[in-house]
């Protein structure tokens, strides 16, 4: 109960406080948060969005960009939108999960065919539905959505094809669909914090872990494991958040400065991650790591009940989702 009084009395005064900001002619300040490094193409799109968000509304919002976790870890920062310790975060759309159940279609495993079906889907109308429904679920506003990056498995071990992938030791995300994912794939899916991945590894008690090549690689990863397996399981999608209640509030010029930011800064991102990618793959062989690419449709064939067997009422956005050309 006093946590509810808590949560209740923390979103009324930032509501309070935007409304006597506007009456007041003052700045409206905006704390953005993410768990990246400095380096990371994810701090560069805050960084772009500050710009853009201060350009368009003439210094009348200014934001305040907090990366490395220095506002708490992805779940921290999430609770905080509510809490009123932060206004906007940049996380993975599969990260909310515990707000809304549709978050877990950014886990579904090869549900695209290609980049250009992923940009479609996002950049269209039923990428914008998906938002809004999720975010209706979550008291969420979330937009500007961007590529993360298709997801691979860094590995101590060789594999080339299902068979040789059986039985491998392997960190996941903490979420169900991974888990069930990698459980189809014949392997020992653990779920793990991300900044104690590369001890497990070392520790031995994971052999293997999957993320976008760019992140593993900025994870200190390719000091460990010296097999990139082109999985390609999974391309995810960054989104800005916001409490819904909170952006509500805003001047309408100001909820309309944020959404054209976010789709702007979200682009810059996209691009980043694709330029950066591609390199990633040569920082990795120079690190000598072997590059593998496996005939991918025994996998397919492995995962491709997992949402009809485990996640039924996500099948129907996944036909979708699949359908879009």
């Amino acid at each position: 109960m006093k946590k509810i009084v808590w949560f209740v009395g923390a979103s009324i005064a930032v509501l309070t406080w935007v409304g006597n900001a506007v009456a007041q002619d003052k700045p409206i300040v905006m704390r953005l948060a993410h768990i990246n490094s400095e380096t990371d193409p994810k701090h560069m799109e805050a960084l772009k969005f500050k710009e853009l968000v201060e350009q368009k509304t003439g210094n009348k919002v200014i934001i305040e960009v907090y990366g490395a976790g220095v506002l708490g870890d992805v779940r921290e920062i999430i609770e905080g939108l509510k809490l009123g310790t932060d206004e906007i975060v940049i996380e993975g759309f599969g990260t909310i999960p515990g707000y809304t159940k549709l978050s877990l279609l950014d886990l579904v495993p090869f549900m695209y065919r290609d980049r250009a079906h992923f940009d479609n889907m996002w950049n269209g109308e039923l990428g914008a539905k998906l938002l809004k429904d999720s975010g209706d679920q979550a008291g969420m506003k979330l937009f500007g959505p961007s590529y993360r990056g298709v997801r691979v498995t860094t590995s101590v071990k060789r594999f080339t094809n299902l068979d040789e992938l059986k039985g491998l030791k392997i960190r996941v995300p903490a979420d169900d669909m991974s888990v069930k994912t990698w459980q189809a794939l014949g392997t020992q899916p653990t779920p793990m914090a991300m900044a104690e991945v590369l001890t497990g590894i070392q520790q031995g008690t994971v052999e293997a872990q999957e993320n976008p090549p760019i992140l593993s690689y900025n994870f200190g990863l390719a000091d460990a494991c010296k097999f990139l397996i082109k999985t390609n399981h999974r391309w995810s999608a960054d989104v800005f958040m916001m409490n819904k209640e909170y952006f509500e509030k805003l001047p309408a010029d100001v909820q309309k400065a944020l959404l054209e930011a976010g789709q702007e800064a979200s682009a810059y991102n996209s691009q980043l991650n694709t330029d950066g990618e591609s390199g990633s793959f040569e920082k990795w062989k120079e690190a000598g790591a072997e590059i593998i690419e496996p005939d991918l449709s025994s996998f397919r064939e492995a995962t491709k009940n997992v949402v009809k067997d485990n996640f039924p009422d996500l099948a129907e956005w996944v036909e979708n989702i699949k359908a879009v050309k």
